[in-house]
């Protein structure tokens, strides 16, 4: 599943974004590694070419070794030669070093050449036509001295240069691809193919990008469920602990929404698709991870200025100094010691520092059920000083429920739940809701007045006979000029009963009922709190709760909780908090925080499900698990610790290293060892990120199907 977005070209090899303009000429590497490598592996599919690749760098490291060998011989046996015997030798070393090196310049010098080209053309400069112009000189100067049987030569140098070149950049490649590969583990949670059932009872497999919207599924005991979708036939437990953070599965039957990804324990299910595989929740969430590596951060923006500066940079310093060593002591020496500074110069470490950490932290985040919506969030998270908490829905479960309805008067009781039915019947506030359940049995009568929704107070409704009726809370009955009668008065002094929510219902300048409400604590609220306070975090909720109901709350937390604010005070409390301790997480749940959200540093949003993602959040939590927020700013500090360590590694290195080479210090081919030494290190600093093990795992072996209920199916047919 690639990304859609053709203005940035994804690699071919590891899906990693290519830099330079999109081109549609054949596959696009982002590097010359990924090149050889994808060859080396097959990844077209071809084992011939697989085994070819694999036999040209096997015989190039043999060609080089003879090389070497030659070369030595050359230099401790012939090379001032004072015998007619010895200029024997040294003309057959010569000879011999050419005819071993000219194997490996046509072979390994060809992808680099093909890579350089190719960046030239997408208007990048970079160090592979330094590297390449270099091997070329070095070649050309050793073959002239050869023909001419004088001075040295420098086959070993051009062998020893592209060998550990190739083999650097190819393990370069294969640690980039692992930083991706968390992607691919999501990916196997849809099956390569579906079993499609006809009209006419046949079963049929068809490859998952090709099942569309309105075809029907059958999905057996103990396989993922490849699609979104509506079960048609079939009853079974479904574990979406993946989206929905539940430990326990859930029962699906007729009607019931299954969702891609998610394991069908038990049943036997055939499933209307209303998305295909690759744009359920499983499809958009990895689409969300692929999009979200190719909007870059600060840091990644700052090494990408620096790689582009280096090209000119390093080009003015090679030829400075092979000018200088050049005329100092022979043009030979001042080619070496050029080829010394652009190989121990090349950015290699530098273009990986930041990048490789975004990536394997991005791909293992969403391995954990955390979706960053860019490079740039996790980094913006890594500065979060402060947490501003929603309460409802986000502390609490989201599921209160009514403890009892209170009426002034008996007799008023019926015409209270009515009016309560018809003011909640198209709220999807989670008060509305528990208000719902609770006159379930209760019928209201339809009405055609339509219902008023108060952004953060309560709900109005005109009926013809009453006039304006009221739902919401007291604030909002004072609002309205509704008064509490006796009993009501009574209710709201006692302080018990005000560390309950209530819910009132009003007309007629009266408070006619209250109800009263019971939240719950998440289990996991007070382990997300403490493990917040050990990170050094500011912490406090904001809620529009009373002030009195807010106390209580603080009491049960230990942290401080704003009560009575409004959607707009909200936005204040998050502004001041900002003044105060600097970057600001709003924690919600995403539906009706999306302002709070928004105003924050950093927006997390809780339970988004099916959604994937909320527009308003810079973070999505899939499960709703509060011990996520804590990890993931836990998570991001890491990251932004390893893309700092990297930086200073690779700046550091490579300065130190281009100033031995420009003194002539350092020999190329130890200049070619200690580039790729210096790429590897940053390489396995930055998949400290990964994961050691999946976090995607098959919670149930591929089960035995159960017998089925359904007609046999007596044959398999492709459409």
């Amino acid at each position: 599943m690639k990304s859609p977005d053709h203005d940035s070209q994804l690699c071919h090899y590891c899906s990693l974004p290519v830099v330079g303009t999109a081109s549609d000429d054949g596959p696009a590497y982002c590097c010359f590694g990924c090149r050889f490598a994808a060859q080396m592996t097959g990844a077209t599919g071809e084992q011939g070419e697989a085994r070819w690749m694999a036999t040209t760098l096997g015989l190039s490291v043999f060609c080089t070794m003879n090389v070497v060998m030659m070369t030595m011989a050359l230099w401790s046996y012939a090379d001032q030669a004072q015998t007619p015997f010895e200029a024997g030798l040294a003309d057959f070393l010569r000879y011999g070093g050419l005819l071993f090196s000219a194997p490996v310049v046509l072979l390994l010098g060809q992808a680099l050449a093909i890579n350089a080209v190719e960046q030239l053309r997408r208007g990048q400069l970079s160090t592979d036509l330094l590297l390449l112009t270099g091997v070329i000189a070095a070649f050309i100067v050793s073959v002239v001295a050869t023909v001419r049987a004088q001075s040295h030569v420098y086959f070993e140098v051009s062998c020893v240069i592209l060998v550990l070149v190739t083999l650097g950049r190819w393990l370069e490649a294969t640690g980039r691809l692992q930083a991706s590969s968390a992607l691919d583990e999501l990916e196997q949670l849809i099956p390569a193919t579906i079993r499609c059932v006809c009209k006419d009872g046949f079963t049929y497999m068809l490859p998952r990008d090709e099942v569309a919207i309105g075809q029907q599924v059958r999905v057996l005991p103990g396989e993922r469920i490849p699609v979104d979708g509506e079960i048609i036939r079939g009853r079974a437990v479904v574990d979406e602990h993946f989206f929905t953070g539940e430990s326990q599965p859930v029962e699906k039957a007729v009607g019931g929404q299954v969702l891609g990804g998610s394991l069908n324990l038990d049943g036997d299910l055939l499933i209307d698709v209303q998305a295909p595989a690759t744009a359920g929740a499983l499809g958009r969430l990895i689409e969300s991870v692929r999009t979200a590596r190719l909007q870059k951060g600060e840091f990644q923006l700052l090494a990408d200025q620096w790689s582009a500066r280096f090209f000119p940079i390093i080009a003015v310093v090679s030829l400075a100094t092979g000018l200088y060593h050049g005329s100092v002591t022979g043009w030979d020496t001042g080619l070496m010691t050029a080829l010394s500074v652009v190989l121990i110069a090349c950015p290699c470490a530098l273009a990986l520092a930041t990048p490789v950490a975004i990536w394997a932290s991005l791909a293992h985040a969403a391995q954990r059920g955390v979706l960053f919506r860019s490079g740039a969030a996790l980094e913006r998270l890594a500065k979060v000083r402060a947490i501003r908490w929603d309460k409802t829905g986000t502390l609490t479960t989201g599921t209160p429920s009514v403890r009892t309805l209170i009426c002034e008067t008996a007799e008023e009781a019926p015409l209270v739940m009515e009016l309560a039915s018809a003011l909640v019947g198209g709220s999807t506030h989670i008060y509305s809701e528990a208000i719902r359940r609770h006159l379930e049995l209760t019928p209201a009568e339809t009405t055609t007045a339509e219902v008023e929704t108060v952004a953060g107070r309560g709900l109005c409704l005109t009926v013809p006979a009453l006039g304006e009726v009221a739902l919401g809370s007291c604030t909002f009955m004072q609002e309205r000029g509704l008064q509490a009668g006796p009993r009501f008065s009574a209710l709201l002094s006692d302080s018990g009963q005000l560390e309950t929510a209530n819910v009132c219902v009003g007309w007629g300048q009266k408070i006619r009922g209250v109800f009263l409400l019971d939240e719950v604590l998440r289990p996991e609220t007070r382990t997300a709190m403490e493990e917040c306070r050990s990170l050094g975090l500011d912490l406090a909720v904001l809620t529009g709760d009373r002030r009195e109901r807010g106390a209580y709350w603080q009491q049960q937390l230990g942290i401080p909780v704003e009560a009575e604010l409004l959607p707009e005070e909200k936005l204040q409390a998050i502004r001041e908090a900002h003044v105060k301790c600097g970057s600001v997480a709003m924690v919600g749940d995403g539906l009706n925080d999306a302002p709070a959200l928004a105003a924050a540093d950093i927006g997390i949003a809780l339970g988004c499900g099916a959604d994937v993602t909320r527009d308003s959040a810079d973070l999505c939590l899939l499960p709703n698990d509060l011990r996520l927020v804590p990890w993931s700013i836990g998570h991001a500090r890491t990251t932004v610790q390893i893309i700092r360590q990297n930086l200073a590694w690779s700046f550091g290195y490579n300065s130190l290293g281009v100033i031995l080479a420009a003194s002539g210090m350092l020999h190329p081919a130890i200049a070619a060892i200690l580039m790729v030494v210096s790429s590897l290190m940053v390489l396995g600093n930055s998949l400290r990120l990964k994961p050691a093990t999946s976090h995607v795992s098959e919670p149930l072996a591929q089960a035995t199907p159960a017998e089925s209920t359904w007609p046999a199916v007596t044959m398999e047919a492709t459409p």
